[in-house]
């Protein structure tokens, strides 16, 4: 399997009621040993607790994060674990994106006064989006 045969693991997509938790115990146990993993994705997509087992017994390595299952709280395991990587959720927090993230934002905005469509729209509401 993928889990298994991995060395890497990044995290990359949305949190909704199916996603949630989508790493848990039985997914940590499908992982190859000593995994790396990077979530900068929304926390709640990994069981917490479960990675913090994983971590104390080496089946994860090692673990990146700029996003918490229940943030702001980050789970005391994760902090006192030296092989825990945690950073701000603020991943897009440079000029450059800010900018790009401000112009999507107003054309987005013209886009749908005008048109009444959006130039992106989440998965979540496509159904929203006119044809």
């Amino acid at each position: 399997t993928l889990l298994g045969e991995s060395d890497v693991l990044s995290l990359n997509l949305p949190l909704n009621p199916n996603t949630r938790h989508s790493i848990a115990a039985p997914q940590f146990a499908l992982m190859k040993r000593g995994i790396v993993i990077v979530n900068t994705a929304r926390g709640a997509v990994m069981d917490e607790a479960a990675l913090v087992d994983a971590l104390a017994s080496g089946q994860v390595s090692s673990v990146g994060l700029d996003v918490y299952e229940n943030e702001p709280e980050i789970h005391p395991g994760l902090l006192a674990n030296p092989n825990v990587l945690l950073v701000p959720h603020m991943g897009t927090w440079t000029q450059e994106t800010q900018q790009k993230m401000e112009e999507w934002a107003i054309d987005n905005v013209r886009l749908a006064v005008k048109e009444g469509k959006l130039k992106s729209i989440v998965p979540e509401q496509k159904d929203l989006q006119p044809e």
